[in-house]
């Protein structure tokens, strides 16, 4: 037995006006499509639902628990096409994302305002952590998508990897470090201060350098230096206030920059650039909001190229 939503529509419209016309005409049919629809349903079903006559329309028994039982499935199929509506017209529906302590200040955070302003009934759950970590939280499938360092999940076929632009970092320290009006700085002269960083993937280790005793390995392959910090504002915080030097994005300085409170330090490490992409399930369909997401993270990603101070870092 197959029951078609539509004929249940149907059946309770008839039982509201108990008059094949008016129900017909409040279904928007003529009144030989409405007969015919409750005759097949009849048939499939291989009962009679209505008695009628001239004066009368009254439901069968059988028709009776069809209508008490099409009630609540119908307004759950209305509820379940509404869900679906908003979730494709991003009005509903929860977008996990993780982002990178990075990837969140200069393309992630900024990401989710444009899609906010496009869309400000949509939910959004945002956090922020090391890649480790969220590589975990993809895997486990607590999150739709991460923003972060994606060179240790190239290989993890469980994972699909949307690399994003690559953008070079620069070192910086507070305006009056010894190294702040030194010329042709070595990444030996960077080793004799301390260092704030958050974790660092393997592939930038041999620009940290520093002895061994100074960082200590977490878990899949990252490390951490000699002071580890879980955001960019908390090492530039440091920096500001001691002699440690850090490294980030020039978006994420160019304001201290500017007011002369930071200074780019000129050094010449050309392996000193992110590797950060998009990372999610394999055989999983991004959901809308995950696809308006995505698309808007492309265009802030492709913003941060061309940064001026990048420029004066490298004179």
């Amino acid at each position: 037995m197959k029951l078609d939503l539509r004929q249940l529509r149907h059946v309770l419209a008839l039982d509201r006006h108990r008059n094949f016309g008016r129900a017909a005409e409040a279904i928007g049919l003529t009144q030989p499509a409405l007969s015919r629809s409750l005759q097949a349903l009849e048939d499939e079903i291989g009962a009679r639902l209505f008695d009628r006559d001239r004066s009368r329309v009254e439901p069968t028994a059988v028709g009776a628990r069809l209508i008490e039982l099409s009630g609540p499935l119908l307004n759950q199929a209305r509820a379940v096409e509404h869900d679906l509506r908003q979730m494709i017209g991003l009005a509903g529906g929860l977008l996990r994302i993780g982002a990178g302590p990075h990837t969140a200040e200069c393309s992630v955070g900024p990401a989710v305002g444009r899609l906010v302003r496009s869309h400000p009934s949509i939910q959004i759950d945002l956090s922020v952590a090391d890649w480790p970590e969220l590589l975990r939280q993809v895997l486990a499938d607590e999150l739709d998508l991460a923003v972060a360092e994606a060179s240790h999940a190239a290989e993890d076929g469980r994972l699909i990897i949307e690399p994003l632009p690559r953008h070079r970092g620069v070192f910086y320290c507070r305006a009056g470090h010894p190294l702040a009006d030194q010329r042709d700085v070595t990444l030996e002269d960077l080793r004799r201060f301390p260092m704030a960083f958050t974790a660092v993937p393997k592939r930038l280790l041999s620009l940290i350098g520093g002895n061994d005793a100074a960082k200590d390995e977490l878990h899949d392959g990252a490390f951490v230096t000699m002071i580890r910090v879980g955001t960019p504002t908390l090492a530039r915080q440091i920096v500001l206030e001691s002699d440690a030097v850090s490294v980030g994005l020039p978006r994420q300085i160019e304001r201290d920059v500017a007011r002369g409170s930071l200074v780019v330090i000129p050094i010449d490490a050309p392996g000193l650039t992110t590797a950060y992409g998009v990372i999610r399930l394999a055989r999983r369909t991004p959901s809308p909001a995950a696809a308006a997401f995505l698309e808007i993270l492309r265009r802030v990603e492709d913003e941060i190229e061309g940064d001026p101070v990048t420029l004066r870092a490298a004179v």
